[in-house]
């Protein structure tokens, strides 16, 4: 198999294995499958609160899910916190701690509503002291009315055009002094209000008013509101909300992530799923990394390709002038020595030269110059082989050698004279 087509392969393998993922998740998700009890994600009728979140969305609000502590989030106005899940692993139940508690009552207390929707007692019930006690006599939820205070009235802003609302159990709370009970059930407060800085905390011992069967109510095959619960929501939010926002707190409900795909296995704890994912990387990389195909041999390239390109190079050079470029460059080295010591001009001719040097030195020197200066007209010619060109050279450096050492004694004589004369 070629490399190309294994890749190919390998990239086809990968991309069916990803749409298959997120198609199943996408659906489990849209389905509700598998998700935590109370949860936005889970729309399982009883104990669902996806419809809270879709109820919101319909009368002009956006649900936001928060992954992460609300402390950490930009979050202002409403958050909602519908029966967090319950931590095995700690001392009390009730999904919230009580460090988590303290912290969520500080963000409170800057100006925000916490409505906690609980029949279990979470670390809020205990920062706030108020334990609720839960109903769990009923194996099937029932739902009974409860007894609005008639003294707030229809017109009061949580209780806003609600003249009938019913709750799943009978959860109740305790009395709190300063605490404003909404309704109540056996004499007993159903829901408290209590005043946290310049926040609000509503507490409510019925998380079924986020359900479907909390909001809605099916007779005879028709879907139907359940007497005004639905309007609860609606005015806490109208009352708390900013910036058309409504909070849900998701991270007591185990989505402690990002949220998203990775935030679904982390709830579940199917890292293991990521498994083939790594399985095809590391197929890619082992046929990336492996020879496909035997072994070849490294071609060996011939010694004499480079001996050939020296002697052509070589020859180039020769082709160039280089030889006769050096046979000039010595005849006009010595050419300049002699009109630099007879102070002539740089280009004056061999005759002018021999003149000049005659009169100098009229000695036998005139003879050996003007035989150097026949090879100086030989090398401007440059037809000359290698002892000619050593020959000419070793000559002009004698020549100036004796000429240089006979100057600098007759300056030396000149000098001593002088001194006599003094």
């Amino acid at each position: 198999m070629s490399r190309p087509l294994a890749w190919m392969l390998v990239v086809l393998l990968f991309g069916v294995f990803a749409s298959a993922v997120g198609f199943v998740l996408r659906e489990r998700a849209a389905a509700g499958k598998g998700m935590p009890p109370y949860s936005i994600y889970s729309h399982d009728a009883r104990r669902g609160a996806a419809e809270a979140a879709y109820v919101l969305q319909r009368a002009g609000w956006t649900p936001v899910a928060l992954t992460r502590r609300v402390q950490y989030t930009p979050a202002r106005g409403l958050l909602i916190l519908v029966q967090p899940e319950e931590d095995d692993d700690a001392d009390e139940t009730g999904g919230v701690s009580d460090n988590d508690a303290v912290a969520m009552l500080h963000w409170v207390e800057r100006g925000n509503t916490l409505l906690v929707l609980s029949k279990k007692a979470t670390g809020v019930h205990r920062a706030l002291n108020v334990t609720p006690t839960e109903d769990a006599t009923a194996e099937k939820q029932q739902f009974v009315r409860v007894h609005l205070d008639p003294e707030l009235g229809t017109s009061f802003g949580y209780l806003r055009d609600i003249h009938t609302l019913s709750v799943g159990g009978k959860s109740i709370l305790p009395v709190r002094e300063g605490a404003l009970p909404l309704w109540s059930i056996n004499d007993m407060p159903g829901a408290l209000v209590l005043r946290r800085g310049e926040g609000r905390v509503i507490l409510v011992a019925a998380p079924s008013l986020a359900t479907y069967n909390g909001l809605w109510e099916r007779k005879d095959d028709q879907e139907t509101l359940r007497d005004d619960n639905v309007l609860f929501l609606v005015n806490a939010a109208m009352l708390h909300s900013r910036d058309g926002k409504v909070y849900f707190d998701e991270y007591h409900h185990g989505f402690q992530s990002g949220g998203g795909f990775w935030g679904y296995l982390r709830y579940h704890g199917q890292h293991l799923l990521l498994a083939p994912l790594f399985l095809t990387i590391g197929a890619a990389l082992w046929m990336w990394a492996v020879r496909l195909g035997p072994a070849t041999p490294t071609p060996q390239t011939s010694e004499t390709d480079a001996v050939d390109y020296a002697s052509a190079l070589a020859r180039l050079y020769q082709q160039a002038g280089a030889h006769r470029r050096l046979a000039r460059t010595l005849a006009r080295g010595f050419l300049g020595a002699l009109t630099g010591q007879l102070r002539l001009r740089r280009n004056a001719l061999p005759a002018e030269i021999l003149s000049a040097w005659r009169q100098h030195d009229p000695g036998p020197s005139g003879e050996r110059l003007q035989a150097l200066l026949r090879g100086v007209a030989e090398l401007r010619k440059g037809d000359l082989s290698d002892q000619s060109l050593l020959h000419w050279s070793q000559g002009f450096d004698q020549f100036l050698q004796e000429t240089q050492a006979a100057e600098h004694g007759r300056m030396g004589l000149k000098a001593k004279k002088r001194r006599k004369s003094v």
